[in-house]
């Protein structure tokens, strides 16, 4: 495998451990507050903001995922790399300028250009990590990688509901579009000092030889073949793709307790109701928050080498913690521990699951394979929010809908076991 051989680059992975985080923290936090400004519109808008933009942020993926695996695998993953951080520059200076001049048409706009940036992103960030510390010490790093994403998805998505409820507080109920669009701003000029930290990131040669062509368009179930024919790779994205599965409907759970135990405020009192969303957001920290423990747990374990044992570990906490999640009275000082221990146990179970796929791909395909991983994340990510829609639908309880996921968790563990005995490449590396 290339640059086993190389001393690790940490400088330049510190480096882009803060790029990606504050692309990441950038990703959610004009997310939200589009959602912020969507609630406080109300009525003049034919449907809730939150799903559509939903929507935006996984369709890249689903529409351009081979493009960019190919690009990832034929170019510079550092010259793309800062080409996508340059244009999340400009995808912030157009939403800034669309919500100053109160168009929401041209900010959403532009937040569509950052989601397609956000998913060119990808597949670079992730395929240099291998390039830049080497396959002993990419357990560690991807870990890291990971928990500051999550952590940076969490400040986004909180900080982003707070610093709109505290604006409008400060400057009065009328002043929606500028408590918005100032945050916006702001972000921009931390994109500017990331884009000239990129710059400085050492340049990779690319593997891949592979010349364009238009069938990379549509070419999708090739890049699943190619994930889905190994069989590492195959079991590796099993866990990976369940953690995005059980993450997005435990959210969606998380919320769905936090509405059932307060009364149904308003919609026409916007401070209530962004209050009440608020609140959820700090119900879903205490699961971000297990989860930014656990990623930096399982790291340091994987320090060194990739222990995939972590994984198995990880599957059974989720388990008991989904089943403590079924007896336990919300609002409990045990059920709030109980969101935190599925978080911290979810954690652990992704960690060597994700530096084991990127570390045994095939240097010169790694970025087809993390844009195919990409993919089915993303395709069961919008399947976590059908599944708990219909659970609902069906008059299930939330604590009847955490036994599922136990149920489900346990399921993927014991699969996960068999992939180990049968010595399918999963031991500890």
């Amino acid at each position: 495998m290339a640059n086993q051989q190389q001393p690790p680059h940490w400088r330049a992975f510190w480096s882009l451990v803060v790029i990606q985080f504050t692309n990441s923290l950038n990703e959610k936090g004009v997310q939200f507050l589009l959602i912020a400004l969507g609630i406080w519109l109300g009525s003049r808008l034919p449907y809730p903001l939150q799903y559509p933009l939903s929507v935006l942020i996984v369709l890249p993926y689903v529409l351009f995922s081979p493009l960019a695996g190919w690009l990832a695998d034929r170019f510079s993953k550092t010259r793309l790399l800062q080409g996508m951080v340059l244009l999340q520059v400009v995808a912030l200076v157009g939403m800034s300028v669309g919500l100053f001049a109160e168009n929401l048409a041209v900010a959403v706009a532009f937040f569509m250009v950052f989601c397609v940036q956000a998913m060119f992103f990808s597949p670079a960030k992730k395929g240099l990590v291998k390039d830049m510390v080497g396959t002993r010490h990419i357990g560690f790093a991807s870990g890291i990688l990971e928990i500051t994403a999550l952590l940076a998805l969490l400040v986004g998505q909180i900080g982003a509901l707070w610093i709109v409820y505290y604006l409008l507080g400060r400057w009065g109920e009328d002043a929606g579009w500028a408590a918005a669009a100032w945050p916006c701003a702001v972000g921009t000029a931390g994109a500017v000092a990331v884009w000239l930290l990129s710059m400085a990131l050492p340049r990779y040669e690319p593997l891949g030889t592979r010349p364009f062509e238009r069938r990379l368009l549509w070419e999708h179930f090739a890049q699943l073949r190619l994930l889905w024919r190994d069989p590492v790779l195959r079991y590796c994205e099993v866990g990976i793709g369940y953690f995005w599965f059980i993450a997005g409907v435990m959210m969606l759970i998380a919320l769905q307790m936090a509405q059932e135990a307060q009364e149904m405020l308003s919609g026409e009192d916007f401070m209530q109701v962004l209050g009440q969303q608020k609140d959820s957001a700090l119900l879903i920290a205490w699961i971000s928050g297990g989860s930014i423990v656990g990623g930096v747990l399982a790291s340091l374990l994987c320090s060194r080498r990739i222990n995939t044992r972590l994984s198995l570990v990880g599957g059974v906490g989720m388990t008991l913690s989904c089943l403590a999640l079924v007896v336990l009275p919300y609002g409990h000082v045990l059920f709030y521990a109980a969101l935190a221990l599925a978080g911290l146990t979810a954690s652990g179970y992704l960690v060597p699951l994700n530096a084991l796929l990127q570390d045994h791909a095939d240097d010169a395909q790694r970025g087809d394979v993390i844009a195919a991983g990409n993919l089915v994340d993303c395709a069961l990510g919008m399947a976590s929010v059908g599944v708990q829609w219909g659970l609902r639908s069906a008059g299930l309880s939330p604590a009847e809908q955490c036994l599922a996921l136990a149920v489900g968790s346990a399921g993927v563990t014991l699969y996960l076991a068999r992939a180990m005995r049968r010595g399918a490449g999963l031991a500890v590396r």
